[in-house]
């Protein structure tokens, strides 16, 4: 009997090593430093959460999405890692990361007027023009930040 085979008789050496990611804390528990202080809503992928951080008291949208694998843990890895890598007043900080429990949690900037088009129900109207241009110049300038950054 070949080592590999004797090896694999008893699945030695066959569990898969945990990949380590750069903007990614495993196996700390989120909670020990960020505190759940309301919900902000649910998101494509999971419920959003405002979090404070417990030490600093710094405000944050918590993304919470539960995963099946350690493959589908992969497939947020680039939005973490563009997050992480930009530096721009318009485009909203990466604050944290966590993978614990089958859970990622991505932590980000906390923006307290909220999302655009929640902006205009809450006013119950439409932005007006000059607010519109103001959209528009910011948006476009943090996109020509991700353009010229790749």
């Amino acid at each position: 009997m070949s080592f590999f085979n004797f090896r694999k008789i008893f699945k030695l050496g066959t569990e898969k090593k945990k990949k380590q990611y750069e903007h990614v804390h495993r196996d700390i528990n989120p909670e020990e430093v960020w505190e759940i202080v309301g919900e902000l809503g649910d998101g494509a992928f999971g419920k959003v959460y405002k979090a404070q951080n417990k030490q600093t008291g710094i405000l944050a949208a918590a993304k919470v999405i539960d995963t099946k694998t350690e493959e589908e843990l992969e497939d947020y890895m680039v939005e973490i890692d563009i997050l992480a890598s930009c530096d721009h007043q318009y485009i909203v900080k990466l604050l944290d990361a966590f993978y614990y429990e089958s859970k990622l949690w991505i932590l980000i900037e906390f923006c307290a007027g909220g999302a655009v088009d929640a902006v205009m129900l809450e006013l119950e109207r439409p932005l007006t023009e000059p607010q519109i241009r103001v959209v528009c110049k910011q948006t476009l300038e943090a996109l020509t930040y991700l353009h010229e950054n790749k």
